[in-house]
């Protein structure tokens, strides 16, 4: 664990972080730990304490001034690996095999009916709608879909949008269930969204370092 930190921070900084994963510690403790005098310790501790990743208090000793200890924020933890991937990859295959294939994609589509709402309070729908009218609420969604965190961009032609994707929220989900999040999730976010027929093009779980959708203007 403490390598993986290593690579975001550095040796002597995700050795006090990992340190401090265990238990609180005083700064003679961090000192003993890491084999360097204490303001080493204490100019780490310091860039530390200003990106928010941890921080410190006093305890009251029973004799002698109170002795100062540091411990990881929420903000620090979140550095370290989570199995939320794992977790959630078992979820969904757990909820198909308990109740099929038709109620985890009604589930799904909920999911992506409430991150649309989330982000936009105005239907998206491209039924009936002119050429400019149409390319207006794509703009709309390609919008939406950076709030969301997808990097994402269209491209026009004559007849046709591409949106392109360079980020997949749940890409490490997705590669090991496809169907599921890409056939399901993702393409209900569309739906919800833009409630057109469209045609996936290129996607991350296939190995493309993007995901291109298209949808015709006419």
């Amino acid at each position: 664990m403490e390598e993986l930190v290593n690579d975001y921070l550095g040796n002597s900084k995700s050795t006090i972080l990992s340190s401090l994963l265990y238990d609180d510690k005083t700064l003679d403790q961090l000192s003993g730990i890491m084999n360097v005098n204490k303001n080493a310790v204490n100019e780490h501790i310091n860039y530390l304490e200003n990106h928010g990743l941890v921080a410190s208090y006093f305890v009251r000793a029973k004799a002698g001034r109170p002795k100062k200890f540091y411990k990881l924020t929420e903000k620090g933890m979140e550095i370290f690996p989570k199995q939320y991937i794992n977790f959630s990859s078992m979820l969904l295959k757990e909820i198909e095999k308990e109740f099929g294939s038709a109620k985890l994609n009604t589930i799904l589509m909920k999911i992506a009916e409430d991150m649309i709402k989330g982000v936009s309070s105005d239907s998206m729908s491209l039924m009936s709608l002119n050429r400019e009218e149409k390319l207006e609420k794509i703009s709309e969604y390609v919008n939406i879909l950076n709030k969301l965190g997808y990097y994402a961009k269209m491209e026009i032609s004559e007849n046709s949008v591409k949106i392109i994707r360079h980020n997949c929220i749940f890409y490490e989900l997705a590669k090991n269930n496809k169907d599921m999040v890409c056939g399901s999730l993702e393409k209900s976010i569309l739906t919800e969204s833009l409630n057109d027929t469209f045609k996936l093009i290129e996607n991350f779980p296939d190995g493309d370092n993007k995901c291109v959708v298209e949808i015709q203007l006419s």
